[in-house]
Protein backbone atom coordinates (compact mmCIF):
# COMPACT_ATOMS: atom_id res chain seq x y z
CA UNK A 1 0.00 0.00 0.00
CA UNK A 2 2.89 2.37 1.09
CA UNK A 3 4.34 1.28 -2.23
CA UNK A 4 1.40 2.52 -4.21
CA UNK A 5 0.82 6.04 -2.54
CA UNK A 6 4.70 6.38 -2.95
CA UNK A 7 4.00 6.01 -6.61
CA UNK A 8 1.03 8.06 -6.93
CA UNK A 9 2.29 10.89 -5.28
CA UNK A 10 5.64 10.46 -7.01
CA UNK A 11 3.61 11.04 -10.22
CA UNK A 12 1.31 13.82 -8.71
CA UNK A 13 4.56 15.71 -8.19
CA UNK A 14 6.20 15.02 -11.30
CA UNK A 15 2.77 16.57 -12.79
CA UNK A 16 2.73 19.26 -10.72
CA UNK A 17 6.62 20.33 -11.82
CA UNK A 18 5.58 19.45 -15.68
CA UNK A 19 2.80 22.28 -15.37
CA UNK A 20 5.40 24.43 -13.44
CA UNK A 21 8.04 24.02 -15.94
CA UNK A 22 5.56 24.57 -19.09
CA UNK A 23 4.25 27.99 -16.96
CA UNK A 24 7.82 29.48 -16.31
CA UNK A 25 9.17 28.93 -20.03
CA UNK A 26 6.10 29.97 -21.54
CA UNK A 27 6.50 32.04 -24.47
CA UNK A 28 10.22 31.39 -24.16
CA UNK A 29 10.55 29.14 -27.08
CA UNK A 30 8.52 29.10 -30.15
CA UNK A 31 6.73 26.16 -31.02
CA UNK A 32 8.49 24.17 -33.68
CA UNK A 33 8.01 20.42 -34.87
CA UNK A 34 8.37 18.87 -38.25
CA UNK A 35 6.65 17.81 -41.17
CA UNK A 36 7.64 14.86 -43.92
CA UNK A 37 11.41 14.82 -42.32
CA UNK A 38 11.48 19.14 -42.35
CA UNK A 39 11.36 21.36 -40.10
CA UNK A 40 7.58 22.89 -39.68
CA UNK A 41 6.96 26.17 -39.81
CA UNK A 42 7.70 28.03 -36.86
CA UNK A 43 4.61 29.87 -35.08
CA UNK A 44 4.45 32.28 -32.57
CA UNK A 45 1.28 33.21 -30.97
CA UNK A 46 1.51 36.64 -28.79
CA UNK A 47 0.33 35.09 -25.58
CA UNK A 48 3.70 33.13 -26.13
CA UNK A 49 5.84 36.23 -26.93
CA UNK A 50 4.18 37.42 -23.90
CA UNK A 51 4.83 34.71 -21.60
CA UNK A 52 7.71 36.51 -20.02
CA UNK A 53 6.29 39.86 -19.85
CA UNK A 54 8.37 41.36 -22.40
CA UNK A 55 7.72 41.62 -26.57
CA UNK A 56 11.24 41.17 -27.84
CA UNK A 57 12.46 42.42 -30.94
CA UNK A 58 13.47 38.69 -31.52
CA UNK A 59 9.94 38.03 -31.18
CA UNK A 60 8.77 40.24 -33.55
CA UNK A 61 11.20 39.41 -35.92
CA UNK A 62 9.83 35.31 -35.72
CA UNK A 63 6.25 36.36 -35.76
CA UNK A 64 6.46 38.23 -39.22
CA UNK A 65 9.20 36.53 -40.79
CA UNK A 66 8.12 36.37 -44.38
CA UNK A 67 7.36 33.39 -46.77
CA UNK A 68 9.44 33.56 -49.87
CA UNK A 69 8.57 32.59 -53.24
CA UNK A 70 11.79 33.24 -54.96
CA UNK A 71 12.40 32.25 -59.01
CA UNK A 72 15.75 30.59 -59.78
CA UNK A 73 16.90 30.97 -63.95
CA UNK A 74 18.83 27.14 -63.75
CA UNK A 75 20.39 28.92 -67.81
CA UNK A 76 22.72 30.79 -65.64
CA UNK A 77 25.37 30.94 -62.55
CA UNK A 78 25.63 27.37 -61.78
CA UNK A 79 22.41 25.88 -63.08
CA UNK A 80 20.69 28.45 -60.44
CA UNK A 81 22.66 28.32 -57.65
CA UNK A 82 23.41 31.74 -58.00
CA UNK A 83 19.36 32.69 -56.95
CA UNK A 84 19.91 30.52 -53.95
CA UNK A 85 19.52 32.79 -50.48
CA UNK A 86 22.52 32.24 -48.17
CA UNK A 87 24.87 34.27 -45.31
CA UNK A 88 27.42 36.50 -46.34
CA UNK A 89 30.11 34.43 -44.28
CA UNK A 90 28.14 31.17 -46.39
CA UNK A 91 31.80 30.11 -47.01
CA UNK A 92 32.99 29.96 -43.34
CA UNK A 93 34.86 33.46 -43.51
CA UNK A 94 33.61 36.92 -43.77
CA UNK A 95 36.10 38.09 -46.64
CA UNK A 96 33.34 39.12 -49.91
CA UNK A 97 36.23 39.02 -52.30
CA UNK A 98 36.20 35.25 -52.67
CA UNK A 99 32.41 35.04 -52.73
CA UNK A 100 31.53 34.59 -56.61
CA UNK A 101 33.91 31.94 -56.89
CA UNK A 102 32.97 30.52 -53.14
CA UNK A 103 29.22 29.67 -54.99
CA UNK A 104 30.93 26.89 -56.69
CA UNK A 105 32.43 25.04 -53.29
CA UNK A 106 30.38 25.53 -50.75
CA UNK A 107 26.70 24.55 -49.58
CA UNK A 108 23.98 27.65 -50.01
CA UNK A 109 22.05 27.41 -46.32
CA UNK A 110 19.24 29.69 -46.50
CA UNK A 111 19.73 32.80 -43.99
CA UNK A 112 17.29 35.65 -43.59
CA UNK A 113 18.67 39.35 -41.64
CA UNK A 114 16.17 40.81 -39.39
CA UNK A 115 16.42 44.21 -38.15
CA UNK A 116 13.12 45.52 -35.78
CA UNK A 117 13.10 48.93 -34.81
CA UNK A 118 9.71 50.89 -32.84
CA UNK A 119 7.67 54.29 -33.40
CA UNK A 120 4.88 55.63 -31.22
CA UNK A 121 2.90 54.09 -33.06
CA UNK A 122 4.10 50.99 -35.30
CA UNK A 123 6.60 48.03 -35.60
CA UNK A 124 8.86 47.92 -38.57
CA UNK A 125 10.36 44.75 -39.06
CA UNK A 126 13.09 44.75 -41.66
CA UNK A 127 14.50 40.91 -43.58
CA UNK A 128 17.25 41.16 -45.66
CA UNK A 129 18.53 38.77 -48.83
CA UNK A 130 22.04 37.80 -49.74
CA UNK A 131 23.03 36.56 -52.46
CA UNK A 132 26.88 36.26 -53.54
CA UNK A 133 26.55 36.41 -57.16
CA UNK A 134 23.92 39.01 -59.22
CA UNK A 135 24.24 37.36 -62.45
CA UNK A 136 23.46 37.77 -65.98
CA UNK A 137 23.72 36.40 -69.53
CA UNK A 138 26.21 39.38 -70.43
CA UNK A 139 29.34 40.81 -68.10
CA UNK A 140 27.81 44.20 -67.68
CA UNK A 141 25.15 42.97 -65.81
CA UNK A 142 27.54 40.86 -63.14
CA UNK A 143 28.69 41.82 -60.17
CA UNK A 144 30.09 39.95 -56.79
CA UNK A 145 27.83 39.74 -53.63
CA UNK A 146 24.15 41.31 -53.82
CA UNK A 147 22.10 42.19 -50.97
CA UNK A 148 18.43 43.66 -51.12
CA UNK A 149 15.42 43.95 -48.50
CA UNK A 150 12.20 44.64 -47.47
CA UNK A 151 10.44 46.44 -45.06
CA UNK A 152 7.00 45.99 -43.12
CA UNK A 153 4.68 47.99 -40.74
CA UNK A 154 2.52 46.95 -38.50
CA UNK A 155 -0.08 49.14 -36.15
CA UNK A 156 1.43 48.34 -32.18
CA UNK A 157 -1.17 47.11 -30.48
CA UNK A 158 -1.23 45.94 -26.55
CA UNK A 159 -3.66 43.22 -27.40
CA UNK A 160 -1.98 41.67 -29.48
CA UNK A 161 0.16 40.94 -33.37
CA UNK A 162 -1.60 42.72 -36.00
CA UNK A 163 -1.49 42.75 -39.70
CA UNK A 164 1.28 44.69 -41.74
CA UNK A 165 -0.09 47.47 -43.87
CA UNK A 166 2.79 48.75 -45.48
CA UNK A 167 5.77 47.01 -47.77
CA UNK A 168 8.85 48.91 -49.33
CA UNK A 169 11.35 46.90 -50.99
CA UNK A 170 14.53 47.15 -52.60
CA UNK A 171 16.14 46.73 -55.87
CA UNK A 172 19.13 48.35 -57.56
CA UNK A 173 18.61 51.66 -56.21
CA UNK A 174 14.98 51.56 -56.45
CA UNK A 175 12.45 51.23 -53.83
CA UNK A 176 8.69 50.59 -54.69
CA UNK A 177 5.64 50.28 -52.43
CA UNK A 178 2.94 48.20 -51.59
CA UNK A 179 -0.04 48.25 -50.14
CA UNK A 180 -4.30 48.44 -49.93
CA UNK A 181 -5.99 51.16 -50.03
CA UNK A 182 -7.08 53.72 -48.60
CA UNK A 183 -3.38 54.72 -48.72
CA UNK A 184 -2.34 56.42 -51.51
CA UNK A 185 1.28 56.94 -53.20
CA UNK A 186 2.67 60.33 -53.07
CA UNK A 187 4.16 62.41 -56.16
CA UNK A 188 7.42 61.05 -57.34
CA UNK A 189 7.27 57.19 -55.44
CA UNK A 190 6.01 54.69 -56.80
CA UNK A 191 3.47 52.10 -56.10
CA UNK A 192 3.78 48.81 -57.43
CA UNK A 193 1.07 46.57 -56.15
CA UNK A 194 -0.49 45.66 -53.25
CA UNK A 195 0.18 42.99 -50.27
CA UNK A 196 -0.29 39.60 -49.67
CA UNK A 197 -0.25 38.01 -46.37
CA UNK A 198 -0.05 34.50 -45.17
CA UNK A 199 -1.85 34.80 -41.71
CA UNK A 200 0.48 38.09 -40.07
CA UNK A 201 3.18 36.93 -42.79
CA UNK A 202 3.64 39.22 -45.36
CA UNK A 203 4.64 36.86 -48.93
CA UNK A 204 7.17 38.26 -51.11
CA UNK A 205 8.80 37.26 -54.30
CA UNK A 206 12.40 37.16 -55.12
CA UNK A 207 13.43 37.34 -59.20
CA UNK A 208 16.26 35.92 -60.48
CA UNK A 209 19.38 36.65 -61.91
CA UNK A 210 19.04 37.24 -65.71
CA UNK A 211 18.42 40.84 -67.61
CA UNK A 212 15.10 40.43 -68.15
CA UNK A 213 12.75 43.36 -66.37
CA UNK A 214 12.64 43.20 -62.63
CA UNK A 215 15.39 40.75 -62.48
CA UNK A 216 18.48 40.65 -60.26
CA UNK A 217 17.02 39.67 -56.94
CA UNK A 218 14.47 42.11 -56.92
CA UNK A 219 11.78 42.09 -54.02
CA UNK A 220 8.16 42.52 -54.96
CA UNK A 221 4.96 41.67 -53.12
CA UNK A 222 3.96 38.23 -54.24
CA UNK A 223 0.49 39.34 -54.76
CA UNK A 224 1.22 40.82 -58.10
CA UNK A 225 4.63 39.91 -59.00
CA UNK A 226 6.59 39.23 -62.56
CA UNK A 227 5.83 36.24 -63.80
CA UNK A 228 8.79 33.92 -63.86
CA UNK A 229 7.97 31.30 -66.96
CA UNK A 230 10.83 33.17 -68.75
CA UNK A 231 13.38 31.13 -66.39
CA UNK A 232 11.30 28.03 -66.83
CA UNK A 233 8.94 28.20 -64.07
CA UNK A 234 11.34 26.88 -61.63
CA UNK A 235 12.25 28.68 -58.10
CA UNK A 236 12.37 28.01 -54.11
CA UNK A 237 9.62 28.38 -51.38
CA UNK A 238 11.80 29.66 -48.26
CA UNK A 239 9.94 29.40 -44.94
CA UNK A 240 11.24 30.55 -41.20
CA UNK A 241 11.59 26.89 -40.32
CA UNK A 242 14.46 27.99 -37.64
CA UNK A 243 17.08 25.57 -39.77
CA UNK A 244 19.55 26.96 -42.43
CA UNK A 245 18.87 24.46 -45.17
CA UNK A 246 19.89 24.20 -48.65
CA UNK A 247 17.29 23.99 -51.87
CA UNK A 248 17.33 20.39 -51.93
CA UNK A 249 14.93 21.07 -55.31
CA UNK A 250 14.43 23.92 -57.38
CA UNK A 251 12.97 22.57 -60.54
CA UNK A 252 9.52 23.34 -61.10
CA UNK A 253 7.15 25.86 -59.49
CA UNK A 254 8.12 27.35 -56.41
CA UNK A 255 5.52 25.08 -53.85
CA UNK A 256 6.77 21.91 -54.75
CA UNK A 257 10.64 23.49 -53.58
CA UNK A 258 10.01 24.03 -49.68
CA UNK A 259 13.48 24.96 -47.93
CA UNK A 260 13.44 26.31 -44.46
CA UNK A 261 15.62 29.35 -43.86
CA UNK A 262 17.03 30.46 -40.27
CA UNK A 263 16.85 34.24 -38.90
CA UNK A 264 19.98 36.31 -37.79
CA UNK A 265 20.06 39.88 -36.56
CA UNK A 266 21.94 41.86 -39.30
CA UNK A 267 23.75 42.84 -36.45
CA UNK A 268 26.27 40.98 -37.47
CA UNK A 269 26.82 41.98 -40.83
CA UNK A 270 26.23 45.55 -39.51
CA UNK A 271 29.34 45.18 -36.72
CA UNK A 272 31.23 45.46 -39.79
CA UNK A 273 30.60 48.26 -41.77
CA UNK A 274 33.46 50.40 -39.99
CA UNK A 275 35.87 48.30 -40.78
CA UNK A 276 38.62 46.65 -41.36
CA UNK A 277 37.96 47.22 -45.06
CA UNK A 278 39.73 46.53 -48.58
CA UNK A 279 40.32 43.05 -49.79
CA UNK A 280 40.23 40.18 -47.71
CA UNK A 281 37.52 41.84 -45.76
CA UNK A 282 33.52 42.26 -46.05
CA UNK A 283 33.43 45.83 -46.99
CA UNK A 284 35.23 47.90 -49.54
CA UNK A 285 34.00 50.67 -48.04
CA UNK A 286 31.63 51.53 -45.30
CA UNK A 287 28.96 51.39 -47.67
CA UNK A 288 30.19 48.69 -50.14
CA UNK A 289 30.67 45.39 -50.36
CA UNK A 290 34.12 43.90 -50.83
CA UNK A 291 34.02 42.41 -54.63
CA UNK A 292 36.73 42.32 -57.23
CA UNK A 293 34.66 40.33 -60.00
CA UNK A 294 33.14 42.07 -62.76
CA UNK A 295 33.71 45.68 -61.05
CA UNK A 296 35.21 46.35 -58.21
CA UNK A 297 32.51 46.88 -54.76
CA UNK A 298 29.77 46.95 -56.96
CA UNK A 299 27.04 45.88 -54.26
CA UNK A 300 25.66 47.51 -51.41
CA UNK A 301 24.65 47.35 -48.03
CA UNK A 302 21.22 49.12 -46.59
CA UNK A 303 23.35 51.76 -45.21
CA UNK A 304 24.88 52.54 -48.44
CA UNK A 305 21.16 52.37 -50.55
CA UNK A 306 20.51 55.62 -52.40
CA UNK A 307 16.69 55.42 -52.89
CA UNK A 308 16.72 57.10 -56.52
CA UNK A 309 12.90 57.11 -56.37
CA UNK A 310 11.88 59.35 -54.05
CA UNK A 311 12.34 63.20 -54.26
CA UNK A 312 12.93 62.43 -50.38
CA UNK A 313 15.78 60.36 -50.77
CA UNK A 314 18.70 59.78 -48.63
CA UNK A 315 21.14 57.84 -48.27
CA UNK A 316 20.50 54.40 -46.21
CA UNK A 317 17.24 55.90 -45.29
CA UNK A 318 15.72 52.67 -45.98
CA UNK A 319 17.39 51.23 -42.68
CA UNK A 320 18.22 54.00 -40.71
CA UNK A 321 15.23 55.91 -40.89
CA UNK A 322 12.10 53.64 -41.80
CA UNK A 323 9.41 56.32 -40.54
CA UNK A 324 10.95 58.93 -42.81
CA UNK A 325 11.09 56.62 -45.81
CA UNK A 326 7.51 55.86 -45.54
CA UNK A 327 5.86 58.89 -44.31
CA UNK A 328 7.47 60.64 -47.66
CA UNK A 329 6.30 58.32 -50.01
CA UNK A 330 2.69 56.86 -48.44
CA UNK A 331 -0.04 59.38 -48.25
CA UNK A 332 -2.89 58.68 -45.97
CA UNK A 333 -1.55 58.17 -42.73
CA UNK A 334 -4.00 58.97 -40.18
CA UNK A 335 -1.97 57.25 -37.15
CA UNK A 336 1.83 56.71 -37.61
CA UNK A 337 3.91 58.87 -35.62
CA UNK A 338 7.59 59.36 -36.94
CA UNK A 339 9.15 59.43 -33.63
CA UNK A 340 10.84 56.54 -32.56
CA UNK A 341 11.01 54.86 -28.76
CA UNK A 342 13.84 52.31 -30.31
CA UNK A 343 15.89 52.72 -33.20
CA UNK A 344 19.73 50.85 -32.89
CA UNK A 345 20.48 51.24 -36.81
CA UNK A 346 20.88 54.61 -37.52
CA UNK A 347 24.32 56.00 -37.08
CA UNK A 348 23.80 59.45 -36.68
CA UNK A 349 20.98 61.56 -34.81
CA UNK A 350 20.10 65.01 -36.61
CA UNK A 351 18.68 67.41 -34.39
CA UNK A 352 17.19 70.70 -35.10
CA UNK A 353 15.56 73.63 -32.83
CA UNK A 354 15.66 76.82 -34.13
CA UNK A 355 16.94 79.78 -36.43
CA UNK A 356 17.24 83.06 -35.66
CA UNK A 357 15.67 84.25 -38.48
CA UNK A 358 12.45 83.23 -40.13
CA UNK A 359 13.15 84.50 -43.85
CA UNK A 360 16.22 82.07 -44.94
CA UNK A 361 15.84 78.87 -45.72
CA UNK A 362 18.04 76.27 -43.74
CA UNK A 363 20.20 73.28 -45.92
CA UNK A 364 21.85 70.50 -44.38
CA UNK A 365 25.15 68.77 -46.06
CA UNK A 366 26.74 66.18 -45.67
CA UNK A 367 31.18 65.78 -46.75
CA UNK A 368 30.15 69.11 -48.99
CA UNK A 369 27.05 67.57 -51.02
CA UNK A 370 23.00 69.12 -50.05
CA UNK A 371 20.81 66.45 -48.52
CA UNK A 372 17.96 68.37 -47.54
CA UNK A 373 15.51 70.10 -50.29
CA UNK A 374 13.79 73.21 -49.70
CA UNK A 375 10.54 71.42 -48.20
CA UNK A 376 12.68 69.43 -45.97
CA UNK A 377 13.31 72.29 -43.03
CA UNK A 378 10.32 74.16 -41.81
CA UNK A 379 10.41 77.37 -40.19
CA UNK A 380 7.61 78.38 -37.89
CA UNK A 381 6.82 81.79 -37.93
CA UNK A 382 8.75 81.91 -33.89
CA UNK A 383 11.51 80.65 -35.19
CA UNK A 384 11.23 77.10 -34.23
CA UNK A 385 12.98 74.63 -36.36
CA UNK A 386 11.37 70.89 -37.51
CA UNK A 387 11.98 68.65 -40.34
CA UNK A 388 9.00 67.95 -42.49
CA UNK A 389 6.43 64.90 -41.17
CA UNK A 390 4.69 64.71 -37.31
CA UNK A 391 6.63 64.41 -34.57
CA UNK A 392 9.83 65.52 -36.50
CA UNK A 393 12.53 67.18 -35.46
CA UNK A 394 15.28 64.26 -35.49
CA UNK A 395 16.64 62.88 -39.04
CA UNK A 396 18.22 59.25 -38.55
CA UNK A 397 20.95 59.18 -40.81
CA UNK A 398 23.73 56.47 -41.88
CA UNK A 399 27.26 57.15 -42.52
CA UNK A 400 31.29 56.47 -41.38
CA UNK A 401 32.41 58.67 -37.86
CA UNK A 402 34.24 60.59 -39.66
CA UNK A 403 31.21 62.09 -41.91
CA UNK A 404 30.97 65.77 -42.08
CA UNK A 405 27.50 67.53 -41.45
CA UNK A 406 26.74 70.93 -42.05
CA UNK A 407 23.73 73.53 -41.42
CA UNK A 408 23.84 76.60 -43.55
CA UNK A 409 21.24 79.28 -45.04
CA UNK A 410 19.98 80.60 -48.27
CA UNK A 411 18.03 83.89 -49.20
CA UNK A 412 15.16 83.11 -51.41
CA UNK A 413 17.21 83.85 -54.56
CA UNK A 414 19.50 81.12 -53.33
CA UNK A 415 22.45 83.00 -51.65
CA UNK A 416 23.83 82.30 -48.55
CA UNK A 417 22.88 84.67 -45.89
CA UNK A 418 24.35 84.88 -42.33
CA UNK A 419 21.88 83.05 -39.97
CA UNK A 420 22.51 81.34 -36.40
CA UNK A 421 21.25 77.75 -36.37
CA UNK A 422 20.48 75.74 -33.42
CA UNK A 423 21.34 72.77 -34.49
CA UNK A 424 23.24 69.01 -33.54
CA UNK A 425 25.10 66.24 -34.89
CA UNK A 426 25.30 63.08 -32.45
CA UNK A 427 27.64 60.14 -33.63
CA UNK A 428 25.32 56.91 -32.33
CA UNK A 429 27.78 54.15 -33.53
Amino acid sequence: MRTLLFAVAAAAAGGLLFLLWRYLLKGRFPRQGRVSGRPARIELSFEEAMGDGVLSNEDLAIHYAPEVDAAVNTMISCGGRGDFVAAVNFDGDWACDNNWDGLKDHPLKAVVYWTVQRTKTHWLMGYYFYHPRDDGEFAFDRHENDLEGSMFAAPISEKGFTKPEILYTEGHGGVPFFFEPPYTIRPGSHRDGGLLLDGDRPVIYITPNGIVRHCGHSIESAKDHTTYAYVGNNGVHYYHGGVAEEPATYKGPYHRNRCSYELRSLQEVYDRRNGPLGDGCTFGSYGAFRGNRYGVDRANPPWGWQNKTSPYRLQGSFLSDPAWTMARAVDGLKNFSEAYTDNPWADWKISVRSMDRTDAVPVLYRDGEAVTGGDWLIVGDDGSLRFLGTDRTVLWCAGPKDTRWEMKAFDQTGQPVPCRIDWAAEYQG
